[in-house]
């Protein structure tokens, strides 16, 4: 169920989503929620990101936390310059994931 969060936003954010809003004809609200799934949908590949970087997730296990497939992950971590890691437990963990465990 959608629950209200009310912020305090400076003016010149607040002009800034008016604008575009406007330019894309739609009102702030909606502007405000695409905005910030598409910031929560960044925020999930670079957490996975950092934690495929520590060692801390394979790219099965880190693909999945960021919500993309295996070939968007390892196309992610191209982007940010993570070079691609991939030992026998990340063999093990792809293998079971096309099993189906």
């Amino acid at each position: 169920m959608p629950e209200n969060i009310s912020l305090r936003l400076p003016q010149d954010t607040i002009e800034a989503l008016d604008e575009i809003a406007r330019k894309e004809r739609k009102d702030r609200s909606t502007l405000i929620r695409e905005i910030l799934d598409e910031g929560i949908k960044e925020k999930r590949v670079d957490l996975a990101v950092e934690l495929y970087r520590r060692k801390e997730a394979t790219g099965w296990q880190a693909s999945k936390l960021a919500g993309v497939s295996l070939r968007k992950f390892y196309e992610a971590l191209q982007t940010r310059g993570v070079l691609l890691q991939y030992d026998e437990r990340d063999l093990e963990e792809d293998l079971k994931a096309l099993r189906g465990e």
